[in-house]
């Protein structure tokens, strides 16, 4: 069932935003295409914004009530060159700053701002059960995320409600990351990913679109929630119940040295650690629907 929500999207293109303007009524699109925006945003306003470069326009905003802020360059596509990790960042830092600043401007502001960040925030931390208290660890993503949530934080000023989503490993069959990762399993060309004992924490993309909604629509929550399930799992049991999903084996172990060699510094992200673990989210009480791996990949 969609909400009534009067809210403003942006980065409703990807994988996680056209899941959450589905619960949606006709909600405005910030994109910087509107032209090539997919058949099912027909009903909904289209406003051009380059979020690196410039302010979203004031008239997006017009009776709002929410801003969900998902926009930046994919982390996952392409090798970490200069030109990408600036990318990365200024589409999140820059692009957050240009959007509070466009709120600031308003004579009339929504009352809550959603705003995207990662569990990138912790670096990796080996066994450490992660929750929101957790402090930010030090490297390029840990510093864009700890930057980027800092910028959401700012629209606090202007008196609204501000909430940072630390995002997991975001799971469903029709995009993100298990969508490359299927076809290779079903080949029974999967593995682990270099010893597989790292944790990874990861949520459902229903489960997330449905966290974003929840936490504009929980007035006493604020500040920065896990988006990820309860039941984090290590990167080997991850391939073992994605194995498992498809009925095939999973026998190519890909080891730490040739993603290093082929990922370059991206491989990092792959190899992290992040016992990370949603209390805030349950604690206000979020039902996930997928709480555990075996139900996330049902029917893949």
């Amino acid at each position: 069932m969609t909400q009534s929500l009067n809210a403003v999207v942006t980065g409703a293109t990807g994988f996680v935003g056209r899941r959450l303007c589905t619960l949606l009524t006709r909600p405005r699109i910030l994109t910087r295409a509107p032209e090539h925006a997919p058949p099912e945003f027909a009903q909904s306003a289209c406003f051009r914004w380059d979020p690196a470069r410039e302010l979203p326009p004031a008239e997006a905003f017009d009776g709002c009530e929410a801003v969900f802020h998902l926009a930046g360059e994919p982390v996952a596509e392409g090798r970490w060159t200069k030109a990408k990790k600036a990318n990365i960042r200024d589409s999140r830092v820059a692009g957050t700053k240009h959007l509070v600043e466009a709120l600031r401007k308003l004579e009339r502001r929504p009352e809550v701002l959603v705003s995207a960040s990662a569990v990138g925030f912790y670096g990796s931390r080996g066994d450490e059960i992660l929750a929101e208290s957790a402090a930010a660890a030090e490297g390029f993503l840990a510093d864009v995320c700890r930057a980027w949530e800092a910028e959401a934080f700012a629209a606090e000023d202007l008196g609204m409600r501000v909430v940072t989503i630390r995002i997991g490993l975001v799971l469903g069959a029709q995009g993100g990351a298990l969508a490359r990762m299927l076809p290779l399993f079903k080949l029974c060309a999967g593995g682990r990913l270099g010893h597989g004992r790292q944790w990874m924490p990861w949520i459902h993309v229903d489960d997330l679109a449905s966290l974003f909604l929840f936490c504009a629509q929980s007035e006493t929550l604020a500040g920065a929630v896990n988006g990820c399930a309860p039941n984090p799992v290590t990167n080997r049991q991850f391939t073992k119940a994605l194995a498992s999903a498809v009925g095939r084996p999973a026998p190519f172990p890909a080891p730490a040295f040739a993603l290093r060699l082929g990922l370059g510094e991206f491989a990092e992200v792959l190899l992290a650690s992040q016992r990370a673990v949603p209390d805030k989210a349950q604690g206000a009480g979020f039902q996930f629907k997928y709480p555990t791996i075996a139900t996330a990949l049902e029917g893949v």
